[in-house]
């Protein structure tokens, strides 16, 4: 009796080691973890309405750009047809490819001149004046006006669609006549014609850029003031302190204002390629319209890849 005691007692103890041990391993829940785990609670709604609202039609409308879609009175006749949609609109339809040359040409124009004049715009609103709060503000007002609703209320007295007011000549620079002015200067006509469709385009241009300009200022913001008070004493003038310190230092927020601007301009309603993708739809051509939509995305994709690509392997590794 006394060894068997004795032989349990000695059990009990190693347990009693053993718990000891894994109690001083296991991690502690700290007020981070926690916080993890709230965050994830939270999150949650948005990741169920991503997984149902976002990526699954995002799939649905891939398999139905190589599909050809039938309403009936039972619901939907799907028939996959391959690369039948494709052919279709690159050899049959005689207007996609023409919009698609003019969304990729619109694309080159307004990107370039988006963000020198929000650059532009961000380096004046980052100066120290009186008023640059409210200034800020009244930029900021663009992206708010510039929402559906509110610019078609703000536009209703022109009597017309709110986007098409909004491009119209009645309402941008219509009143000057840039191709007069850019004549007399004898420019090739390759960038003549650019630089008169961009100018056209400039009180648009200036009304999408309120994001931009924003971003523009957080990354101004973010550069140390220390790095000017040096190019000071060293006798830099403004102009080398914008190549040699601003812009190096704004690289990064640059690539994000590129791509901002990308998916933006591509994604305009008043975008032809999307305008005709959407003609389909209401005609009931779900299939040639996902095609359109789709084609012209994957185009954009490898537009933002090549974009990434000089990024890290030429730009960043110039200016290091």
């Amino acid at each position: 009796m006394a060894t068997y005691h004795h032989t349990g007692l000695s059990r009990g103890g190693d347990r009693l080691k053993i718990n000891r041990a894994r109690a001083k391993n296991r991690k502690p829940k700290g007020i981070e973890t926690l916080k993890s785990r709230y965050g994830l609670i939270f999150l949650s709604p948005w990741l169920v309405g991503m997984a149902l609202f976002f990526v699954f039609p995002i799939f649905q409308s891939l398999y139905f750009s190589f599909s050809k879609l039938n309403i009936v009175e039972s619901g939907v006749n799907t028939e996959f047809v391959g690369l039948a949609n494709l052919k279709n609109i690159l050899f049959v339809n005689p207007d996609y490819v023409n919009n698609l040359l003019e969304a990729v040409r619109s694309l080159f124009v307004s990107m370039p001149f988006t963000i020198i004049i929000s650059l532009i715009l961000a380096l004046a609103l980052n100066g120290r004046f009186h008023g640059r709060l409210f200034f800020r503000s009244l930029f900021f007002a663009i992206v708010i006006i510039s929402s559906g609703p509110v610019l078609e209320l703000f536009l209703e007295a022109a009597a017309a669609d709110a986007t098409e007011v909004a491009l119209s000549d009645a309402v941008s620079f219509g009143m000057i006549d840039f191709a007069d002015m850019l004549q007399g200067l004898n420019l090739p006509s390759t960038i003549e014609t650019y630089l008169s469709v961009a100018l056209d385009n400039l009180f648009m241009l200036v009304w999408q850029s309120g994001i931009q300009i924003l971003l523009f200022i957080a990354g101004l913001q973010s550069i140390p003031d220390m790095l000017y008070e040096v190019a000071k004493v060293e006798g830099a003038t403004k102009w080398e302190e914008f190549w040699f310190i601003t812009l190096p230092m704004l690289l990064h927020t640059i690539f994000l204002v590129v791509i901002f601007t990308t998916v933006e301009v591509i994604t305009l309603k008043t975008n032809p390629v999307m305008a005709q993708g959407y003609n389909q739809f209401r005609n009931l051509e779900f299939g040639v319209g996902s095609a359109m939509l789709w084609f012209y995305f994957a185009i954009a994709g490898i537009f933002i890849v090549l974009i990434m690509l000089l990024f890290q392997k030429v730009i960043l590794k110039r200016w290091s």
